[in-house]
């Protein structure tokens, strides 16, 4: 069942995180994380649009791997300490390799030395050629450590990463798979609704298919008419068809990202509308010094900054990525404004089209019912209608994730 599996995902999580020591970026022991009245929504059967980034937080499969797998690999060391520790190990290996050519080298007098007196010599010449190899390997041996400590050395030079970059760098991660979930949620629901639109369409073809018919008994259309006729019915009747696959796929991926098993029917709420009243808070100039100051990719890479030498072309390098990286933040917060306002715009002219189009419907009720229009013109004015409700979901889809995507860049996740 939906609940116990849940149940058993957060009791596992709970014996992971236990036996970790505690991070403070991290999320919580999920039994302690929310009240009573929260869990109980948590692990009921209903999924809604606000508890999203709890559920992902809790029972999302590649979140709590992610975690478990920054716990387990994490470290304390800053990068200094990190690359001093590398270039210990490199001065060792070099001092290894030193070792290794000196005892070949005093192999070698000690050859030279051998063939220098003829006594020995005559004694020892059996094994002289184990001699040559033993120095021969000796000399590889040295020259393979020299490079191993070289390659150990080049590396540490070049690492900046430390443990508050990994810290950076898990967040964003982390924050991306709640965007996605957030995505898909939407996704879903404006598929979901678009089926009414595209049955609707099929009810319309057949009945257009049906007078078509009519007419060519009576002489009054052509067979070409009523093959492309037919067509198009095929047409609306495979896009109805792909809709409810993709509605499906929908429907598995957001189960999955969530805590349900893809084969599990929770009931999937409707998208909240959009809160136009976020839009009147924005303040793209003061929104974009606050984007800077929380934006995770920038935090990493000053931090690598921070850890590269004076002067080097590396820090070079970076400066100017950063310097660019500030300026696309504040551009972007400048856009991503614009986009609202203008999705809003769009939500207005399609709150006004829907109001045009449900007077013409009540005209057309009116109408079909005292005999003035036929059956398909009044299939007509229903599809018109429902493309209208779809296109009025849509503007609201539209700005209700332009919203939450500003806002995500205020809070440091900007894709």
């Amino acid at each position: 069942m939906m609940i116990r599996h849940k149940r058993i995902l957060a009791l596992t999580a709970a014996a992971v995180l236990a036996a970790c020591p505690p991070v403070t970026s991290l999320a919580d022991n999920p039994e302690f994380a929310y009240d009573e009245a929260t869990w109980a929504r948590l692990k009921d059967n209903v999924m809604e649009y606000d508890e999203l980034p709890m559920l992902v937080e809790e029972y999302n499969p590649t979140y709590l791997n992610n975690q478990t797998s920054y716990r387990d690999n994490r470290t304390r060391d800053n990068a200094r300490e990190m690359r001093d520790k590398q270039l210990d190990n490199a001065n060792d290996a070099y001092d290894a390799a030193e070792n290794l050519r000196s005892q070949a080298e005093d192999m070698r007098d000690q050859a030279e030395a051998l063939l220098g007196d003829p006594y020995m010599a005559a004694g020892m010449s059996s094994a002289l050629p184990s001699m040559a190899s033993a120095y021969s390997g000796l000399m590889s041996a040295a020259a393979m450590t020299e490079q191993g400590a070289l390659r150990t050395e080049q590396s540490a030079k070049a690492s900046y990463v430390d443990s508050e970059m990994e810290s950076l760098d898990y967040q964003n991660n982390q924050k991306a798979l709640i965007v996605q979930t957030q995505g898909l949620f939407a996704s879903y629901n404006l598929t979901r609704k678009s089926v009414g639109t595209i049955a609707k369409n099929i009810e319309l073809s057949q009945a257009s298919l049906g007078a078509l018919e009519r007419q060519v008994q009576l002489g009054m259309a052509t067979q070409a008419e009523l093959l492309n006729a037919r067509q198009a019915l095929q047409t609306v009747q495979s896009t109805f068809t792909q809709t409810q696959a993709t509605l499906e796929s929908l429907r598995q991926q957001l189960c999955m990202m969530t805590g349900w098993q893809y084969s599990d029917q929770p009931e999937i709420q409707d998208l909240p509308r959009a809160n136009q009243a976020r839009i009147d808070a924005m303040n793209p100039d003061a929104d974009g010094q606050a984007a800077l100051e929380n934006n995770l990719k920038l935090k990493y890479n000053r931090r690598a900054l921070s850890n590269m030498s004076d002067g080097s072309a590396d820090k070079k390098n970076m400066e100017r990525t950063i310097q660019n990286q500030e300026e696309t933040i504040r551009a972007n917060v400048r856009n991503l404004y614009n986009d609202a306002i203008q999705k809003r715009i769009a939500l207005q002219l399609a709150e006004a089209a829907l109001a045009a189009e449900n007077s013409s419907m009540n005209a057309a009720n009116t109408k079909y019912q005292l005999g003035m229009i036929s059956n398909l013109e009044y299939i007509q004015a229903q599809s018109s209608l429902l493309g209208k409700q779809i296109e009025l979901e849509t503007a609201d889809m539209n700005l209700q994730q332009a919203i939450e995507t500003y806002e995500w860049a205020l809070k440091g996740y900007m894709d």
